[in-house]
């Protein structure tokens, strides 16, 4: 999204958030910005039972591709959309969560080497591996069990495809999310991801590293 079109959600979170963190937000958002991430990893051997358990009332899951199209989007993920249908063309594969029949959460997949031309970046998926990417949850869903019952389905379809090892990024900032992923058994694999992002252009650099970069929680011993 360009920064003219971005100017009346920009001018809501002035009323909502005040001038300063605004202007803080569309800097890294359309000027400059560095991220540091690392990949985690899951692979099948590390498995323990993972249950489902019963869902909330009005929880369910859309798993596409497949016979039905997007389900009803939240007001925060439909102006994604368009990019949505664009990643089903291209192929990819996602885990829709939906309460009340509208979609708040959802996790990308891409069962083939994937290529991110506007990011600069390529991640190489060979046969039983998935790569999953673009996990994102309404930030008003972000303190209910969707995000945990998101990820957990998402593994639950992996296994059942017959993926026998996972891979994906997450942004060392985003603590929440690293931490679920550490909870259901992923690992650091020892590289990191630097994207550095000028004026609308997207780079991005992988360095090895050892141990661990990220917060360090147990991980689950048992059934989650």
């Amino acid at each position: 999204m360009g920064l003219i079109a971005s100017l009346p959600r920009f001018r809501r979170r002035v009323a909502d958030q005040g001038v300063l963190p605004s202007l803080a937000k569309l800097w890294k958002d359309h000027i400059f910005r560095i991220t540091h991430s690392v990949i985690l990893e899951f692979r099948a051997e590390w498995q323990k039972p993972l249950g489902l358990g019963s869902l909330p009332d009005g929880v369910g899951f859309v798993i596409l591709p497949g016979d039905e199209p997007l389900p009803v989007l939240s007001d925060w993920l439909a102006p994604r959309k368009a990019a949505f249908e664009a990643m089903l063309a291209d192929g990819k594969n996602a885990v829709f969560i939906t309460e009340g029949g509208i979609a708040y959460g959802c996790a990308w997949i891409s069962l083939t080497p994937h290529r991110d031309r506007k990011a600069h970046e390529f991640y190489d998926v060979r046969p039983g591996e998935a790569y999953h990417y673009c996990w994102l949850l309404d930030p008003a869903k972000r303190n209910s069990k969707l995000g945990m019952l998101l990820c957990r389905k998402t593994m639950r379809y992996l296994r059942r495809i017959g993926i026998t090892r996972q891979f994906g990024i997450v942004d060392l900032s985003n603590k929440a999310s690293y931490l679920i992923q550490y909870y259901f058994g992923y690992r650091e694999m020892g590289q990191k991801v630097t994207h550095i992002y000028v004026l609308g252009t997207q780079w991005t650099r992988l360095s090895r590293y050892s141990g661990n970069l990220g917060p360090q929680r147990k991980s689950r011993s048992g059934p989650a």
